[in-house]
């Protein structure tokens, strides 16, 4: 058990809202603000599509930003299952990995363009029959947290309140984990289940399950009880946590390319892309930690060369 401070959802401030003038003050903005902002939220969206995952992006412009970051903040104080991973103070991907030890059978799999197919209504449904707010200030709400009448991939609320807009679906998930005696979890829209009854019949009512709510399940896959398991991007194994190949393979990637940097500020833009990967990897794997810090050593040197060069010029 996590030591998260969260509370029954009848404790939110985002519970029974009764008006829009009552939501503003909630969100700490102006009423006649909130309403402009719900009428053109579609408008209020960055647009860009990622080059490496070929995904549309949309992010909130700062405006619509803060109302994503205050609502997320909110949203992420309500009590959730002890199955769920993201968006919840004190997990993260890695206590995700931790839940399925090596040993026992696996199943993976994803929910196909989740934020995308978190429609609208579905988030009306939440803040409606779920949080009891009345219906203006529930449509002002999906309004606010949507665009183009879909969860955001780019919003900081999108993690939470995906999983509240389905939380039936959930429900009826962790229900069939328990028929098959597996442990669950999720992490945004990412199951896993371990467990003796994680096996192929457990995917295809998952995948009955997942239908029901115009959903669709994906990716899927099955580690044998002996067999290594990447689970969130963390490789669990019979000697522990350890990196997956995909990420020291990056990594080794991203050394070849420091090796060939022409210029010393080349040299430090791939340092810090490097630092960031070494640290993280060193959350999974404490052997990577020497690596990181001589690296951040190494970076620092450069950056005291650079200075002195500079100095030693004007």
């Amino acid at each position: 058990m996590s030591n998260r401070r969260a509370y029954p959802r009848n404790q939110s401030r985002l519970y029974k809202i009764k008006s829009p003038a009552q939501l503003a003050d909630v969100l700490n903005i102006k009423k006649h603000q909130l309403e402009s902002l719900a009428k053109y939220s579609n408008e209020n969206y960055h647009r860009w599509t990622d080059e490496a995952s070929g995904r549309a992006i949309q992010r909130p412009k700062p405006m619509l930003e803060k109302i994503h970051i205050r609502a997320a903040q909110l949203l992420g104080r309500i009590e959730t299952p002890e199955f769920l991973h993201s968006a919840v103070k004190g997990r993260s991907y890695i206590s995700n990995a931790e839940q399925h030890v090596f040993g026992q059978p696996t199943v993976k799999a994803d929910i196909r363009r989740f934020y995308p197919s978190t429609r609208a209504p579905a988030v009306f449904h939440f803040f409606q029959d779920r949080m009891h707010c009345v219906g203006d200030v529930s449509g002002i709400l999906a309004q606010l947290l949507t665009v183009d009448g879909h969860l955001a991939t780019g919003s900081s609320v999108s993690p939470i309140l995906s999983f509240f807009a389905y939380e039936d679906m959930f429900d009826e998930i962790e229900n069939l984990a328990l028929r098959y005696e597996c442990g669950m979890t999720c992490y945004v829209d990412d199951m896993v289940f371990t467990g003796p009854g994680a096996r192929r019949q457990l995917i295809y009512d998952l995948i009955k399950v997942v239908r029901r709510y115009q959903l669709l399940v994906h990716k899927t896959k099955i580690f044998r009880a002996q067999q290594p398991k990447v689970v969130t991007g963390i490789a669990m194994t019979q000697r522990g946590k350890r990196l997956p190949n995909r990420r020291q393979h990056a990594i080794s990637q991203r050394f070849k390319e420091l090796k060939s940097a022409r210029t010393d500020l080349e040299r430090l833009r791939i340092m810090e892309k490097l630092i960031g990967q070494l640290f993280e990897a060193a959350q999974v794997d404490s052997t990577w930690y020497p690596r990181a810090l001589q690296m951040r050593d190494e970076r620092r040197a450069l950056q005291r060369s650079i200075s002195q060069r500079s100095q030693i010029i004007n």
